[in-house]
């Protein structure tokens, strides 16, 4: 049998420790707030405290419209439900009211990133509470728009490579129409040759009249 390092041995306790305390810490606030009451209806009630302070900036800011619901049109209103204890910290989030499992993950990693709260009140003291808020995923007419370019160019289906103001982009491009000079779609063997293998699905390229514009 292959002896093991002793040194190894101590980084493997280390890190099982750590894991351990971090699992008891995550464990013992669970258990704090098991213990006490759970409100929903409070005299004040709790208040973001990152910014942007108003919730709906904040998830709008953040979302990240998932490429197949973003492709196939798919808009709605996500319900996630969370727990902001006495010490202000977002924790138990869960999806009260689904539209699609991939915008319902998305909703509930943005509400994740909410992280710091000012606390409810009820009867003049401190206390947990619960608190809903709902997660909007809708498309402008401009991305229906583009939507509709692509399906009609047959990009749809594999995620093409964008090519902006002679700028290649990694990443889905939100261009609103007013601000399109022209659209070109190569494909196959001529625009694997100019762009190499990221262009095996395709490319977009795409002229504006006013500058890049923002990332989605």
């Amino acid at each position: 049998m292959k002896k093991i390092d002793a040194k190894v041995i101590r980084t493997m306790g280390v890190a099982i420790v750590t894991i351990l305390l971090s699992t008891m810490s995550f464990s013992g606030l669970y258990a704090a707030v098991e213990q006490d009451s759970v409100y929903s209806e409070v005299d004040r009630l709790p208040k973001f405290a990152c910014k942007p302070s108003r919730t709906d900036q904040f998830i709008a800011r953040h979302l990240i419209y998932p490429d197949e619901p973003w492709k196939n049109g798919l808009e709605g209103v996500v319900t996630v439900s969370f727990t902001v204890t006495k010490d202000g910290r977002l924790m138990d989030a869960k999806v009260e009211k689904g539209v699609d499992p991939l915008l319902d993950l998305e909703a509930l990693r943005v509400i994740d990133l909410m992280e710091t709260w000012k606390p409810a009140k009820k009867n003049g003291e401190i206390v947990h509470s619960r608190v809903i808020l709902p997660v909007v995923f809708s498309l402008s007419e401009d991305e229906k728009n583009f939507i509709a370019t692509m399906k009609r160019f047959g990009l749809d289906v594999n995620v093409p490579l964008y090519v902006l103001d002679n700028q290649i982009m990694r990443a889905r491009v939100h261009l609103p129409e007013y601000n399109i000079k022209s659209i070109r779609v190569l494909k196959g063997d001529a625009a694997i040759e100019k762009y190499g293998e990221e262009a095996k699905n395709g490319v977009v390229v795409i002229t504006t009249k006013r500058g890049t514009p923002p990332l989605r």
